[in-house]
């Protein structure tokens, strides 16, 4: 009677053994059914440009009538105001500062919806950002999948090297140039076709396609309206181009960028076209880089270069930018229109 509890027991050890068994068992389907409940990830948008950001605020609050999309691989936003005269005296495109959009509300905003007034259809363009967005990263040369014989080799210790001190750097199978049969593979290069303009570059095919988009209205006479860094970029595409049909080049607090190609008085100096310079006197700055280019002009023997200081006694900046529609408007009305 006593053997009975031993054998009860080894039953249910039996019977108990298997139990685990089976539920190791499954234990790997269920490791593979694990990866399919995780999300998938899904790619992240690529950022926009602080100009494309702004150009799309500026497309939600104006009217659809007065954007345009010029340029051809380089898009850009423009915005446009016809005179309200019965017959129009030219066109007036407008280049804004770097950071400033085609509406900005000092100098382009003021003389984008003023000017119309007075008989001026005006074209204000988006400049493009002064730091280019970087291009996509060229890939790494993947690793070699097949591990290298290391059978007869030294051994290795944990950095990698060869415990061997004779036989430091060991690389199995090392061969020199043009010993293998198997043509050299390079790692992959930038492809030369596809890079990117420079800043100064993509500011001359905006200020082109605008210039274009004018000559297609037919209007008497296109002046080319810079501010800021804008009146730099506008200088220069007139020096380096020489655009007969540019009648007049107005420059607005003008400004060099950060890494100008010539200095400003440089361009002002090889125009022959007349060219109206507005600068406020509040800052020692502007006076002195005023008398800069003043004094490029008379050097060069420049017919039609006149200075118009700007002054705001008031502190209102509303008024500040009625007096520079007004002063540059009486500018314009010097030349009469073709």
């Amino acid at each position: 009677m006593r053997r009975l509890p031993a054998l009860v027991l080894l039953f249910g050890v039996a019977l108990g053994g298997g139990v685990p068994y089976m539920a190791a068992a499954q234990e790997p389907e269920a490791a593979q059914e694990a990866p399919a409940d995780e999300p998938v990830a899904t790619p992240r948008p690529s950022p926009h440009t602080r100009s494309q950001a702004l150009a799309e605020g500026l497309q939600r609050q104006l009217d659809a009538a007065a954007q345009l999309q010029l340029g051809d691989e380089d898009r850009f936003l423009a915005l446009w105001h016809p005179a309200n005269t019965a017959k129009a005296r030219g066109v007036l495109v407008i280049v804004p500062s770097e950071g400033e959009t085609a509406d900005w509300p000092r100098a382009i905003g003021p003389l984008r919806r003023g000017l119309p007034e007075h008989g001026w259809h005006t074209l204000s363009l988006t400049p493009a950002d002064s730091a280019l967005t970087p291009g996509p990263r060229i890939p790494a040369a993947p690793a070699a999948t097949e591990a290298p014989d290391t059978q007869g080799a030294p051994d290795a210790d944990e950095t990698g090297q060869s415990s061997d001190p004779g036989s430091a750097g060991y690389l199995p199978e090392q061969t020199a140039p043009g010993d293998s049969d198997e043509p050299a593979t390079e790692p992959p290069q930038a492809d030369e076709t596809t890079e990117q303009p420079s800043h100064a570059e993509r500011m001359q095919a905006r200020i082109d396609a605008a210039i274009e988009h004018a000559r297609t209205l037919q209007a008497p006479m296109i002046v080319l309206v810079g501010h800021g860094t804008g009146a730099y970029w506008a200088s220069q595409y007139l020096a380096q181009l020489q655009t007969p049909d540019i009648a007049q080049l107005a420059l607005i607090d003008p400004r060099t960028p950060l890494v100008p190609e010539q200095p400003l008085e440089t361009y002002l100096a090889a125009l022959a076209i007349g060219v109206g310079d507005f600068y406020m006197s509040d800052r020692p700055a502007a006076q002195e880089q005023a008398r800069q280019r003043r004094n490029a002009a008379r050097r060069a023997g420049h017919k039609d270069y006149r200075q118009v200081v700007l002054t705001n006694l008031t502190g209102d900046r509303d008024y500040e930018q009625e007096q520079l529609v007004r002063r540059v408007r009486g500018w314009l009305d010097r030349k009469p229109a073709r």
